[in-house]
């Protein structure tokens, strides 16, 4: 049974005003539209819905049944159209985003704290140096260094991420100023992620390698750097992170990847997606 939506919102119309006049200046048609409405629904159910004369109107059993249904149908259509209407506004948004660790903290939470200043926002950010399921996680949008996207995202280049190996200005000196080369960073004491492994392998961007094992394993950006900073060894690290610390200098530049945005909107992502984009864009130039 293929019931139409908006005769049955015209029945109750007729039922709520016990008239056919008011319903249809309700609905804002003709009263003639309601009267084929009715009839519609009364052949589409196959069952008589009002009794009506000219002076007097009034249910059937079987229509005294349908008006629940009909009610429940109508605030269901206001629920969705309060939803649509407060998507729209970006009332109630709530964002999840994911991102790396170096990420996140340098560039993230500082952008995202402002825009938290905005009433009608609200963030869920996901520190992950691994790749996040977009689908079972619920993620609105998804930033990755380097990494590929699945074949339902949506993805587009907003930087490129420089890491370099970092350590403090009081280190340097104690093992006597930067390396010529790679290869001079062999017996230096090194901090990596636990992404990195053991072995830790450098590839620069001139071509050279270096293997090493380091001395300390972290699992975040975080843990690595706070061991750089108590001057215990040398770190790759991300410049975006590094460069802003002070005592922190750049020893050997390392890599350039690219940092990408994915999501799983399609063509037409929220609005509040589209603007986070373009704000992370611009803070990574």
């Amino acid at each position: 049974m293929n019931l139409n939506p908006n005769d049955l919102l015209i029945f109750l119309a007729v039922t709520e005003t016990q008239s056919m006049t008011a319903a249809a200046d309700q609905a804002g048609i003709s009263k003639s539209a309601v009267s084929q409405a009715l009839k519609r629904l009364e052949d589409t159910i196959g069952a008589k819905l009002l009794f009506r004369t000219t002076r007097s109107m009034s249910l059937t059993n079987a229509g005294a049944k349908l008006v629940p249904a009909c009610q429940a149908l109508r605030a269901a259509q206001q629920d969705i159209d309060h939803i649509c209407k407060d998507a729209n506004a970006g009332h109630g948004q709530s964002l999840t985003i994911t991102a790396p660790h170096a990420l996140c903290q340098s560039v993230l939470i500082p952008l995202l704290s402002d825009l938290a200043r905005m009433q009608s926002l609200k963030f869920r950010l996901i520190a992950e140096d691994s790749p996040v399921d977009l689908v079972a996680h619920q993620i609105d949008l998804a930033i990755r260094v380097g990494a590929t996207a699945p074949q339902s995202a949506r993805i587009s280049r907003i930087g490129t991420l420089r890491e370099s190996i970092y350590c403090t200005a009081t280190y340097l000196e104690q093992v006597g100023g930067a390396p010529k080369s790679l290869s001079g960073l062999s017996d230096w004491s090194h901090i990596a992620n636990d992404w990195q492994g053991d072995p830790i392998r450098y590839q620069a961007i001139t071509g050279e390698t270096l293997q090493v094992s380091p001395i300390v394993r972290c699992n975040t950006v975080l843990g690595v750097t706070s061991f750089v900073e108590q001057h215990v060894g040398v770190a790759l690290l991300p410049e975006l992170l590094a460069a802003k610390l002070p005592t922190f200098v750049s020893v050997y530049p390392i890599s350039e990847t690219p940092i990408y945005a994915l999501h799983q909107h399609g063509k037409t992502p929220p609005p509040e997606v589209r603007a986070l984009i373009g704000k992370l864009r611009q803070a990574l130039r």
